[in-house]
């Protein structure tokens, strides 16, 4: 059960308020006439550059919020953002050297973001930026499975972000943390209730679903996220895989190197009886990437596997074992690993 638990509230605050793509409102009043460089055109390059895993360069943007901006909180988490995509994806080593680092970021966010919050009472931008502190923050505690500072943390996020909306009801983008914080907290698994009821926790879905096609519409920042939520999430949930590889595909042809989003369009082509479909998409995803190392090599995996699944449903075994053995050899007994070695063991193949 305490498996269960971690699972439910870490999935809540890591996506509760948009991931690093909900947080870039940069004109603060006391810098937005006074540079000779374009603050949020760095932000919006560093988000589309981390969202396409091409994390080299969006570090590189945010060394150069961190120069121009260095008491405004930007910088610092938008680097502790990519940082914890890339430990997402395989992509950095996750030692003791790079929690620490993370963690001073996520500190000197905190304290900024909460400094502008004190500047800028009246601001949606600084209650936003307050808020996604605080889930940097939780999701640190999380790792640590402090789970009654993150569930409060939680809270505050939600909190904070309806204030910004209370400022300014077009400030789209917060409605994809209040809305995904609808939907989760809506569905909180009996054991939890106890406990967030005396946390306050209460959500409505179809409000959350509403709250997400406003954000993925109509956002400027957080619609990338908006849509992912509604594709990943919500439409699977309801088994509505059409709509969801609908949003899978947007993202894809948005950001081509992110193969998160390949690996949830090879799982929908799939459920949709597509298998045709989700072979040309593995394929395509599989040519370029490399299943050798470790950057989003769980990704390869499980796209892999989808298309191992996708050539046994359509007669194709010798295929589907093929990937099933490359699977199982690079993947051990992991993710996808599991499911391809169990395939294997039903045909009695080694």
């Amino acid at each position: 059960m305490s498996s269960l638990i971690r699972r439910f509230i870490f999935s809540l605050l890591v996506i509760l308020c948009a991931g690093p793509d909900g947080w870039a409102q940069t004109e603060y009043p006391s810098h937005s006439n006074s540079l000779s460089v374009n603050p949020e055109a760095i932000v919006m390059s560093v988000i589309n550059e981390a969202y396409n895993c091409e994390f080299d360069n969006a570090l590189e943007g945010t060394n150069q919020l961190i120069e121009i901006l260095p008491e405004d909180p930007e910088g610092y988490f938008y680097r502790a953002g990519t940082f914890k995509r890339m430990l997402e994806e395989g992509c950095l080593a996750s030692d003791d050297s790079t929690k620490r680092e993370i963690r001073l970021l996520i500190d000197k966010a905190c304290r900024l973001s909460e400094q502008k919050l004190d500047e800028y009472p009246n601001s949606a931008e600084a209650h936003f930026y307050y808020a996604a502190s605080l889930v940097y923050r939780a999701w640190y505690e999380a790792a640590d499975r402090n789970w009654i500072a993150v569930m409060s943390d939680g809270i505050k996020v939600r909190k904070t972000l309806e204030k910004a909306i209370e400022i300014d009801p077009n400030f789209f983008d917060a409605y994809t943390g209040i809305g995904a914080f609808n939907c989760y907290a809506a569905r909180i698994p009996w054991f939890l209730k106890p406990l967030a009821l005396v946390l306050g926790v209460s959500g409505d879905e179809e409000k959350g679903i509403a709250q997400l096609k406003k954000a993925a519409e109509l956002g400027k920042y957080a619609k990338t996220e908006a849509t992912l939520f509604l594709g990943s999430v919500v439409y699977v949930d309801k088994e509505e895989y059409s709509s969801a590889a609908t949003l899978m595909l947007k993202l894809h042809e948005n950001f081509p190197k992110n193969l998160y989003f390949v690996q949830y369009l090879c799982r929908d082509y799939y459920e949709l009886h597509d298998y045709n479909q989700a072979i040309n998409v593995a394929d395509d995803a599989l040519e370029v990437g490399d299943p050798t190392g470790s950057c989003q090599r769980e990704r390869l995996s499980f796209i892999q596997f989808y298309r191992g699944k996708s050539y046994e449903r359509i007669g194709e075994r010798d295929k589907a074992i093929a990937d099933y053995r490359v699977i199982v050899r690079l993947d051990g007994n992991r993710y996808a690993g599991k499911d391809a070695e169990a395939a294997l063991e039903k045909w009695g193949v080694e």
